[in-house]
């Protein structure tokens, strides 16, 4: 790997109102890198439920690095990562919005609305995207997509990794089984223990549970760096600092209830596979995801046609924590298939 550190630009960025509720802020991430070319790519990167937006790093930073050689237009321009919006550094800036909702209302969808808003920005203006979502993240870009017509999609190319998406039918033939699996996820999230007296005590705690005991050692380090803010405890002059998770247990848990924007992202998915190249990465260990959610997102009989399909031995499906580089390698494959002539369409608003 290079010696020489991604550029990195933080910015806020407001979205538009949401169901009613006044708009919230999306935090994100801009890397370039000292080779970014100018003709390349530009990756828009959106995390699962409990992460956030520099667990891609890693992985970014690995593409980057993969693809510096390759023919101007399989190169990376720059990526720009994403905070769902209660989660990171986002979950803080709408901390007061966030109170007048109830615990985890925000969806994928209204993630996916926010990123739309961006992408039609003069920020997008003459730029190949390629768009990319993990787990839930991937219901998120391809509900991004629901802003514009199939025909005129903003994306050149959008890669779904492990993703999370299941048709109504396939959850309803599997209702006992993911309604089971939805309250221990819940419940998972809702009993560990949300607190701790130091970071060192927090990143320790994490260790020695699933899934971040699988995180590769590069992701544990973001998480400690990113992943935690430090909040007062106590009343009068016993006051003492504590260090919580950014993404607070309700946001976490609540998020898992959120199953109409999986149904909704795999009717998307038929709906645009035939005009944006929408590519699969699956890690070959099913630990979190039955096999029928692969099955689903690439059942071609129902109209789900994926560009590409790669598995990667070993991980599962915390492949973005898990096995970074390998997962850039897989992504990589996906890039170098992109049709150089592909251009997304005009769609950026004044």
């Amino acid at each position: 790997m290079w010696t020489t550190s991604l550029k990195v630009e933080s910015l806020v960025l407001d979205t538009p109102s949401w169901n009613g509720h006044p708009g919230l802020q999306m935090t994100a991430k801009r890397y370039t890198a000292p080779f970014s070319e100018p003709e390349g790519l530009t990756l828009l990167f959106a995390h699962g439920i409990s992460a956030h937006k520099e667990q891609w790093e890693p992985t970014l930073q690995r593409v980057f690095y993969n693809q510096r050689f390759k023919a101007k237009h399989h190169r990376v321009r720059e990526a720009w990562s994403f905070d769902w919006l209660n989660h990171g550094d986002a979950a803080e800036l709408n901390k007061e919005k966030l109170q007048l909702r109830p615990p985890g209302n925000v969806s994928a969808a209204e993630w996916g609305f926010a990123i739309a808003s961006f992408v039609r920005s003069l920020r997008t203006k003459g730029r190949r995207l390629v768009a990319f979502g993990h787990s839930a993240g991937a219901g998120a870009i391809m509900l991004s997509t629901k802003e514009f017509p199939p025909s005129r999609s903003p994306y050149i190319a959008i890669f779904l990794i492990e993703p999370s998406m299941l048709s109504r039918e396939l959850w309803m033939t599997h209702l006992a089984e993911r309604e089971l699996a939805m309250r221990k996820s819940m419940d998972a999230a809702l009993r560990r223990q949300h607190s701790w007296s130091t970071l060192e005590d927090a990143i320790a705690y994490f260790r020695q549970i699933r899934p971040w005991s699988f995180y590769d050692p590069k992701v544990l380090d973001v998480f400690k760096m990113y992943g935690f803010r430090t909040v007062s405890a106590g009343e009068g002059g016993e006051k003492t600092t504590r260090v919580v998770r950014k993404c607070s247990a309700q946001h976490e848990a609540f998020a898992y209830a959120d199953i109409e924007s999986h149904f909704e992202g795999v009717e998307q998915f038929a709906r645009i596979c035939c005009t944006t190249p929408l590519h699969i990465v699956f890690g070959s260990k099913q630990d979190y995801i039955p096999s029928y959610f692969q099955d689903c997102v690439t059942n071609v009989s129902e109209g789900r046609i994926p560009a590409s399909v790669v598995k990667i031995p070993g991980p599962g499906h915390v492949i973005v924590q898990e096995a970074p580089d390998a997962l850039a390698d897989g992504i990589c494959v996906g890039l170098n298939l992109i049709n150089p002539s592909l251009h997304p369409a005009s769609l950026y608003r004044l």
